[in-house]
């Protein structure tokens, strides 16, 4: 079932939205975790998507505006009050310096960017891309709530070369887990068409020449984005280190691990769905 739609505002100053008492208690029951899955994907279809937000939260020194019934990130950020990869998140802290280049292929609502920032407390560059419109539009909302300029966002997907591609999702209640391939979204029902663009050609319009940190989650097409990127970059260019979600791996035409670890990366942290790796 498709989450119900909010409205977007991206107009009202964050702190506008205050969440009640009980609109975060009933998040937090649907995602309690000792209950059964099957029991709390009742719970949210009975109860939990009628509470559709936007609700503005301050987590860590970090501000959000929120649509939990549409989103997953959103979700755990307002009813777990924390953020969606948490270990990941943390994993990046030995890997940041002031001054460095973050580049965030598929940064959804930006959680990555903005964690980034405020850690070094704005002493970086940010490259976010985030290709599905409504995502985009949260993602630029959140980036400007945290004082990271509206510049840094971008509403493209990263390929091979430039061209449009279909964008899949469910349509609702997670359309932050979109996929440029029809396979990497586990019930794809709509699909947008959406720009894509080399990764090299994202830089040089940014007049980026070096990459510091870059996270990639694009759900089965971390090949098209990264291996054409590898083919003909020089060394020069390449991320210091790259987090790379492989929970869609098999959904990749090339073995990009494998083409990682040729080029002298080695792995330095790893969960189930997510590896940081590093020269």
């Amino acid at each position: 079932m498709a989450g119900a739609r909010a409205e977007l505002d991206s107009d009202s100053p964050i702190g506008s939205h205050r969440a009640r008492f009980w609109q975060k208690l009933i998040w937090q029951i649907c995602d309690w975790h000792p209950l059964p899955q099957k029991w709390r994907q009742k719970l949210r279809k009975r109860y939990a998507r009628k509470v559709v937000g936007p609700f503005d939260i301050t987590h860590d020194d970090m501000r959000f505006r929120l649509y939990p019934s549409e989103n997953y990130c959103d979700r755990v950020l307002f009813g777990r009050d924390e953020l969606p990869e948490k270990t990941e998140h943390e994993a990046l802290l030995d890997v940041l310096k002031p001054g460095m280049v973050f580049v965030d292929i598929g940064a959804n609502v930006g959680t990555y960017s903005i964690f980034v920032s405020a850690k070094l407390g704005g002493d970086c560059t940010i490259l976010a891309m985030e290709p599905h419109p409504r995502t985009y539009q949260k993602l630029q909302f959140n980036l400007q709530a945290n004082g990271i300029s509206i510049g840094s966002a971008h509403n493209v997907g990263v390929g091979p070369s430039r061209g449009k591609i279909e964008l899949w999702s469910d349509g609702g209640s997670n359309i932050g887990h979109t996929s440029m391939v029809k396979g990497g979204t586990s019930n794809p029902k709509v699909s947008h068409e959406v720009d894509i663009v080399p990764l090299m050609d994202l830089l040089r319009e940014n007049s980026i020449s070096a990459i510091d940190v870059l996270k990639i989650d694009i759900e089965g097409f971390e090949d098209q984005a990264l291996a054409p990127f590898f083919d003909t970059a020089e060394e020069a260019v390449w991320p210091r280190h790259i987090l790379i979600e492989i929970a869609h791996q098999n959904l990749w035409q090339r073995d990009l691990l494998a083409m990682l670890d040729a080029r002298g990366y080695a792995e330095r942290f790893r969960t189930k769905e997510n590896r940081l790796l590093s020269l």
